[in-house]
């Protein structure tokens, strides 16, 4: 499956509020939130949604590092979707973002070899 990437901040926010919502009162979420606003919140942030299959997640861009969060859907799409981000950030250590708890996520970023996990607390 091939990945479809796009810059609409209208789809970004679509799945930013979904995962939110979806996870609403999961220890962790409001911390998670606030991470995720700030980093876009940066005047110099760009955020882009990157969707495999059924499997999505955003990735935002700041002074040359790149997060990955709202990571969400199957195991074997939402690992293509790293593998992409990856792949559009060449040269840049790319972090992910996960919940306290989310095994699934937290497995899929160490299979991956994350460099760093941000594991909101």
């Amino acid at each position: 499956m091939s990945p479809d990437v796009t810059d609409d901040a209208a789809r970004v926010t679509s799945c930013v509020s979904a995962y939110r919502a979806n996870r609403a009162g999961q220890r962790g979420i409001d911390t998670y939130a606030w991470l995720v606003d700030l980093l876009g919140a940066q005047t110099n942030s760009h955020s882009s949604l990157v969707t495999v299959g059924s499997a999505t997640g955003v990735v935002t861009t700041v002074a040359g590092s790149a997060v990955l969060h709202c990571l969400d859907g199957p195991a074997s799409e939402a690992a293509s979707v790293i593998e992409h981000v990856r792949s559009m950030n060449p040269g840049v250590i790319v972090r992910g973002l996960a919940l306290p708890g989310d095994r699934l996520t937290k497995n899929l970023f160490e299979e991956a070899r994350m460099p760093a996990q941000l594991l909101v607390h």
